[in-house]
């Protein structure tokens, strides 16, 4: 808004789903709402969401493994008001309704995160208006202070010093371009006292034309963030911990420009959640050679596939996003059939599924025999057959471009997976 020349007001709504500028991928559309006390700008309410679909190459925003930019990964909003001092936008919310798959979801998802905004915005102020505005700044204050302090209690603990991972994903295998397969990271983690760095230096360079690459803010820098809060500040022996900016004042993070975990503009980046899950795992591992209590052995990551189809003429779309798994932990075995690491979704059931798209759910299993032996054996994922059951229907999937097959995950103090 800056560079426009442009500024808030009591009112405004702003859209923001922008990659280079600190969006995670343009799926994940950001509303932002000013709070206004006294006519001063006190802070912002925001809800961000992944949205089913921005009209891109393929419906469901998912399993574009060719888009060559960021422009064909559906639309782009570098914070656009859709109000403006309460007034809705009328032309910005033809044009989202004129581009999008599945318009009434999509429209209706978006202005639930609106009404979301406008609750944390309102209930903010009831807490102004009950306790005053500088002691609610206190209190945020003390909570950012109280997070920082006990994640640099926890990285003290830890012996100086700095440890090495590396880690891998396929990549697009079936490529002539070496470049565009078996892609690394490379992970130096450095602890100095109570601060850490994390240094991502020797990581693959970005690939121009094809989605796996990951923008530092949102994917890479969170990569960083939640593996370490997890691995270090375990909830269950810590309890609530205010997940704000204090939990990033300790931890710097080098990623070099130009690179898979610093991409440049107009580098794709619509298929970053995978990539960006093989990466937390191998930061977890480079943490685990000083703690190797507290992680677990390599991951199964996810698996996304979007169903679609017409019917009377209106779009539907359905995302499916296929659980993986955890590895073995020290003292139980690894987790089946969940989301991983970023862990933001949860199973879908059936009955779900069946009730609201033409599809059917012909099996749902876990498969036989599928984790490595072990006194703590690794986590499975599901097996799930669904059939179209009206014509026409279309199927769009991730593939395996993101994830990693050649390179196993790694395994722990015992086996591998298999």
């Amino acid at each position: 808004m800056a560079e426009r020349g442009d500024d808030f007001k009591p009112g405004d709504v702003i859209l923001h789903n922008s990659s280079f500028y600190g969006a995670t991928h343009q799926p994940d559309c950001g509303f932002f709402v000013p709070v206004y006390y006294k006519g001063e700008l006190v802070g912002f309410s925001c809800s961000t969401a992944h949205q089913l679909d921005l009209g891109a190459l393929s419906p469901g925003s998912i399993g574009i493994i060719d888009a060559v930019d960021c422009f064909a990964e559906g639309l782009q909003f570098k914070a656009i008001k859709v109000y403006d001092e309460g007034k809705p936008n009328d032309t910005v919310w033809q044009l989202i309704r004129d581009n999008v798959r599945a318009t009434d979801m999509v429209v209706g998802d978006m202005e639930a995160q609106i009404a979301t905004c406008r609750i944390g915005a309102q209930r903010y102020l009831e807490l102004v208006e009950k306790f005053g505005l500088e002691t609610v700044r206190a209190a945020r204050d003390y909570m950012i202070d109280y997070s920082e302090r006990i994640l640099r209690n926890e990285i003290a603990k830890i012996p100086d010093g700095t440890y090495h991972s590396s880690g891998y994903i396929d990549g697009y295998l079936d490529s002539e371009d070496p470049k565009r397969k078996d892609l690394k990271f490379e992970v130096n983690l450095t602890v100095e006292g109570d601060d850490m760095i994390v240094d991502l230096t020797g990581t693959s360079d970005q690939v121009d034309d094809r989605p796996i690459n990951m923008p530092f803010p949102g994917t890479t820098d969170m990569a960083v963030y939640l593996t370490i809060r997890t691995i270090l500040l375990d909830s269950k022996k810590f309890g609530y911990i205010p997940q704000n900016a204090g939990m990033v004042k300790p931890i710097k993070i080098i990623a070099p420009e130009g690179t898979l975990v610093n991409p440049t503009y107009p580098a794709p980046t619509i298929s970053r959640f995978c990539p960006g899950n093989a990466l937390a795992d191998t930061i977890m591992h480079a943490l685990g050679q000083a703690v190797p209590n507290q992680i677990c052995a390599g991951i199964g990551n996810l698996y996304m596939v979007a169903y679609s189809g017409m019917i009377d003429k209106r779009y539907w779309v359905y995302m499916d996003i296929m659980a993986g798994s955890s590895g073995g932990r020290f003292g139980k075995d690894g987790m089946d059939a969940i989301d991983v690491l970023y862990a933001n979704t949860r199973n879908n059931p059936i009955e779900d599924i069946e009730s609201h798209q033409p599809l059917s759910v012909t099996r749902y299993e876990f498969p036989d025999n599928a984790a490595a032996s072990g006194k703590y054996r690794g986590g499975v994922g599901p097996i799930r057959d669904i059939e179209f059951t009206d014509e026409g229907g279309f199927l769009s999937k991730a593939k395996d471009k993101n994830t990693r097959h050649g390179v196993l995950p790694a395994a722990v103090m015992a086996r591998q997976a298999r």
